[in-house]
């Protein structure tokens, strides 16, 4: 059985365990990544997450739904507008009955260009394209090659 909660990464000045946003939940495991950038681990749910990171922060934020570790539901948005929603493993999503998308992955890759270019990271297009496709073991694999593609380098 594998993992399923929240995965959240944001940037911020504080660890995103102190923060109110995730009062509600446990949190499994934090860690950081190069400029600031913050992961958070939880264990179970946390329902508008996204909005509630994007208010606190006010910078670009991300978050991610895996379910027993076979796919991910990602979301991520920006404070100038930029919203995209991703499955990791889509053919997994499919075999759990997950709905359809309305954007294909070329108009998924092109928002998260452009929500990676707001937060002033060096995207990757194709890196982006691969991981968006990828079917790993686990979905956190290919959660974390689509964060590095994004730019969202390791911890200094």
């Amino acid at each position: 059985m594998g993992y399923s909660g929240h995965v959240l990464i944001a940037r911020g000045e504080r660890p995103l365990s102190e923060s109110g946003v995730l009062a509600p939940v446990q949190v499994l495991h934090e860690s950081g990544y190069a400029g600031g950038w913050q992961r958070a681990q939880l264990d179970g749910d946390l329902p508008g997450a996204l909005d509630a990171l994007l208010a606190q922060t006010g910078a670009p934020a991300l978050v991610a739904y895996i379910m027993d570790s076979d796919l991910a539901d990602v979301s991520a948005a920006s404070p100038g507008g930029v919203r995209w929603r991703a499955y990791l493993h889509q053919e997994t999503a499919e075999d759990y009955g997950a709905p359809a998308l309305p954007q294909s992955t070329d108009e998924v890759v092109t928002q998260a260009l452009a929500w990676a270019a707001e937060a002033g990271l060096a995207p990757d297009r194709e890196a982006v394209r691969a991981a968006l496709l990828a079917g790993h073991t686990f979905a956190e694999e290919t959660l974390d090659e689509l964060v590095e593609a994004l730019g969202i380098g390791p911890a200094e």
